[in-house]
């Protein structure tokens, strides 16, 4: 078989995840989870400098777990990581964890967008035990399987970019590696990023040159110069030739990265940095201050302590792990839809002309 996107071009190609996520287009915010019957091998690479995360540091190379029982993609800024304490009970009481005498500590890092300029949301003075968040960790755990929707749902519910309307995006790859094996790498983001992810105005994608199969519209590439007009969010007139938005202060993208392939916690490090260059092809600007851009990398392939791939083997999977996340930034935009006074989404504008 040529080298493809798998069956269902969506993260959950690969298997042993599953992937549930559940929205409130009202409130205009959502919850995305990726878990498995088994914990993944994980590790996290950030590059945004404003990031809202949890338990980073215990996927640091230098620390001793390196796992994680379920990763969690939220909106709500930092009242979003009350997400992952949802999905820590209910783990819990599915007695996944990790193992500590009689003591079972599910682990679930994650990360969060900033969306609460979306609808006005007047919850997020709420006491802890009414989080929406939580509801919507609950909903999206419950729910998680092999098949799950783009666009304006989960955590990309309430996402915008600089241009037009943000979301939830995945795609996958699969081919036999120069190993001789064959192996499936696939991504899931949320695109809420203070870049563009256009070429000028569109309707081309930046990264239009890497869609199968019209994932993205089937535009094809541009062949239009850059219009070296600078489109970000909270930009202020005085630089330089520059479009102004808006000043939502919505940003981010947030995503995991997974492959079946026999990855050691080192190798899974570089596979999240170089997964890091999707976003910088398929937005721009990217990694900025205000942005939070993370990116985790998780394997479903158990207990590799040595390096068994070569390196030539290690460039291929970031290759093709940097492809897959530029793909999933774009399908995010073009699959999603306007909800309350988000920006309008890729379709309305583009198709509808």
């Amino acid at each position: 078989m040529d080298p493809a996107p798998g069956k269902k071009n969506l993260i959950t190609d690969i298997t042993g995840i599953r992937v549930g996520h559940a929205e409130d287009t009202k409130i205009g915010t959502g919850v995305t989870v990726i878990t498995g019957d088994k914990p993944f091998s994980a590790a996290v690479d950030v590059r945004g400098g404003g990031p809202g995360t949890r338990e980073t540091d215990m996927l640091s190379l230098e620390n001793s777990i390196g796992r994680a029982d379920a990763i969690v993609l939220s909106g709500g800024s930092a009242f979003g990581l009350d997400a992952c304490s949802e999905v820590q009970d209910l783990l819990r009481k599915d007695n996944k964890g990790y193992k500590v005498g009689k003591a079972v500590v599910p682990l679930v890092p994650g990360a969060v967008i900033f969306d609460l300029n979306i609808n006005n949301k007047p919850h997020v003075n709420t006491i802890r035990e009414h989080s929406p968040w939580r509801k919507l960790a609950n909903k999206a755990y419950k729910s998680a399987n092999s098949d799950f929707l783009l666009g304006s749902f989960g955590a990309g519910c309430g996402a915008t970019t600089a241009t037009l309307k943000g979301g939830q995006g995945s795609s996958s790859w699969s081919q036999t590696f120069p190993n001789g094996k064959k192996y499936t790498v696939g991504a899931i983001v949320i695109n809420n990023a203070v870049g563009n992810p256009l070429l000028n105005r569109g309707p081309h994608f930046l990264s239009a040159y890497l869609e199968f199969d019209n994932e993205f519209g089937g535009y094809g590439v541009c062949n239009d110069l850059y219009d070296n007009i600078l489109r970000a969010k909270r930009l202020p007139q005085s630089i330089g030739k520059t479009e102004i938005f808006d000043d939502i202060s919505s940003n981010t993208v947030i995503g995991v990265v997974a492959t079946d392939a026999p990855l050691t916690r080192a190798n899974l490090k570089r596979l999240a940095i170089m997964a890091h260059d999707g976003i910088a092809r398929s937005l721009s600007p990217a990694h900025t201050p205000m942005d939070g851009d993370t990116i985790f990398s998780i394997t479903t392939c158990k207990g590799v302590n040595e390096q068994l791939l070569e390196n030539v083997d290690i460039l291929a999977l970031g290759s093709r792990a940097s492809d897959c996340v530029a793909r999933a930034c774009n399908r995010a935009i073009y699959e999603a839809k306007a909800i309350g006074n988000s920006k309008p989404g890729w379709k309305k504008l583009f198709l509808s002309k």
